[in-house]
């Protein structure tokens, strides 16, 4: 009888841990790995020869890392466009896009930023603008909400175009005393993404996605999100310059609160293209992350805020 009620336990044991292995939270949970699909980078920069970044050596990250930079306008696109391939990476914002469109038309959306709205609108029916990316005035210490600021926002939902807008981190940590030519107008205190507010309540329609994600202001950017539909962020320069331990706080903050379909990959690429190498394995590095979850940072959800449409999305996807 003994023997028998044994048996019935060792049973039951098995019976319940084959039902946990093959429940569908589980297998989801248990679903991780490098993911290998199409990218969307949401945040590229194309140079010109003179640009002074040219051959500039990035200054060590918090991940203790340098970086050298490229000597060439030429250079730096041939050796971006080369990581576009590497990495299967089928669209790309790209400021001054322009620079590089004919060689990779089918990639490159192009950004226009820090011109006279006119222009842009020029530059838009003309068949040349697609996102109004970077907006920066965080460098001259003016907020998102100065009147100043008012005509490209609005000209943005006018064309229903996306808004790419830089706050943190602005250029690398201790940037302002390292570079004080090229960034001493930036200041912590004028980086909360709440300056976003009243910019959203005046356009409702607008695509706006707060690039660099926000960090380390992730409170109110959770708030933001929680109060905007319409808002989004990209991971770019956090994915290479953060310590990956603080990466994945940043990500696992916005997922818990139910935000994880508004995570977009970006890499900030200016004249350092390893980065997107590094991007892209710091988000395959976040191990809690499951592989939908990586699509969705990876691709997914700049496929929906940037309304590719279907046929675009299997082609992607097909590759």
């Amino acid at each position: 009888m003994k023997n028998q009620l044994f048996r019935y336990l060792f049973i039951l044991i098995v019976i319940s841990g084959c039902s946990e292995r093959s429940s569908p939270d589980n297998q989801e949970a248990n679903a991780v790995g490098n993911y290998d699909g199409p990218i969307i980078d949401m945040h590229i920069h194309a140079y010109s020869d003179g640009n002074p970044l040219m051959s500039m050596t990035h200054p060590p990250t918090l991940r203790s890392e340098t970086y050298e930079g490229i000597n060439s306008g030429a250079e730096q696109k041939e050796k971006t466009l080369e990581k576009f391939r590497q990495h299967n990476i089928v669209k790309a914002i790209v400021t001054n896009g322009q620079l590089w469109f004919d060689d990779s038309s089918e990639v490159i959306l192009v950004g226009g930023a820090n011109r006279p709205v006119e222009a842009l609108r020029k530059q838009y029916q003309e068949g040349g603008l697609q996102a109004i990316a970077e907006m920066s005035p965080f460098y001259a210490g003016i907020l998102a909400d100065d009147a100043s600021q008012m005509p490209y926002f609005e000209l943005a939902q006018e064309l229903n175009i996306p808004v790419g807008f830089h706050i943190f981190p602005g250029g690398p940590n201790y940037g302002i005393h390292l570079m004080p030519q090229m960034l001493g107008g930036m200041r912590a205190y004028n980086a909360n993404p709440i300056q976003l507010e009243e910019v959203l309540v005046k356009f409702p329609n607008l695509k706006l996605y707060i690039m660099h994600g926000g960090w380390p202001y992730v409170d109110d950017v959770k708030a933001l999100m929680y109060a905007h539909p319409n808002v989004y962020v990209d991971i770019a320069v956090v994915n290479w310059l953060l310590p990956q331990k603080e990466l994945n706080n940043y990500l696992k903050s916005l997922i818990n609160a139910g935000f994880g379909e508004r995570i977009m990959f970006g890499s900030d690429q200016m004249v350092w293209p390893q980065v997107i190498s590094v991007g892209i394995q710091s988000v395959n590095n976040a191990d809690f992350l499951t592989l939908d979850q990586k699509e969705d940072i990876f691709y997914d959800n700049a496929a929906k805020f940037l309304g590719l449409s279907e046929a675009e999305i299997e082609k992607h996807k097909s590759q």
